[in-house]
């Protein structure tokens, strides 16, 4: 019985995704979910962007530019 336990730790240990024993396997784990974490944090961040704002109205550009007649002192003749 004792010999099916220690086989199964054994196992366990050799089948992970490295030993977190090791100090390479400490950093492995640790970057795994640094990784895990800024990617979700940017999932969530490109979201709440994208839905905070709604689609800005395309306006149409005028193709030329109009002008109005002025009825101000702009419009009025220079006397001489």
């Amino acid at each position: 019985m004792k010999s099916i336990a220690l086989a199964l730790v054994f196992a366990l240990a050799l089948g992970s995704s490295g030993c977190s024993f090791s100090k390479e396997g400490r950093q492995q784990r640790a970057y795994q979910k640094y990784i895990r974490k800024s990617t979700a944090a940017r999932q969530k961040q490109r979201s709440k962007f994208r839905s905070d704002k709604p689609a800005m109205p395309i306006t149409p550009m005028p193709s030329e530019p109009t002008q109005s007649t002025a009825s101000g002192p702009e419009a009025m003749p220079a006397d001489s």
